[in-house]
């Protein structure tokens, strides 16, 4: 199956999946939503459960933002903006799904997956500390640099940057989304308590 078909089916069933549990989503949703008959959208994916993987796997693990690729990035002033460019993009992405509440219905999906996708709990685990990882790796570059404070606790200091965006992240999904003008505001405030000479 192509890429172009497989996204067809991915889409969409992506889409349902974030606004209905998991037992909700039935093969005649799904037929609807995606414009496929059953017989085209499991000849590629056999079961629902074998579709809601793919769908994790797509969305969720294999999604792999730009702003996290820190190659290129000479401070960790200019990851913290590739940081938010890409949470914005990623928002946008979402938008264009038309769901409603994207942030509450993402979390959802989570709670979703660590029920019906086999050891959802490691991966997710792993995704999370590579990111802390990620964040160490431009601080402690920083750090060397002298563009931060000599004293600076790389790893609390990774933390805090990704506690800051996932409990934003948390609480504003059960509002109106992710407010990334905040999310920068604090970012900035706590980059400037850890530039050098402030």
């Amino acid at each position: 199956m192509k890429n172009y078909d497989i996204e067809r089916i991915l889409k969409p069933a992506f889409k349902l999946f974030l606004i209905y549990n998991y037992e909700s989503v039935s093969t005649a949703k799904l037929e609807e939503e995606i414009g496929l008959t059953r017989g085209a959208i499991f000849f590629k994916y056999k079961t629902k459960e074998a579709l809601f993987k793919a769908v994790i796997d797509k969305y969720v693990f294999d999604f792999k933002p730009g702003s996290l690729d820190i190659k290129g990035v000479d401070n960790l002033k200019e990851f913290i903006d590739r940081f938010l460019i890409g949470i914005e993009e990623r928002m946008k992405e979402m938008q264009s799904l038309g769901v409603p509440s994207i942030h509450g219905s993402g979390f959802n999906l989570l709670y979703q997956a660590a029920k019906y996708y086999p050891e959802f709990n490691i991966k997710i685990s792993a995704m999370f500390d590579l990111g802390v990882q990620i964040w160490e790796n431009i601080i402690q570059k920083a750090k060397d640099s002298g563009e931060i404070k000599p004293t600076c606790d790389v790893h609390k200091a990774a933390l805090q940057f990704r506690y800051i965006y996932s409990g934003m992240a948390f609480e504003d999904s059960f509002n109106k989304g992710l407010n990334v003008d905040l999310l920068r505001d604090l970012y900035y405030s706590f980059y400037k308590e850890l530039e050098y000479g402030k």
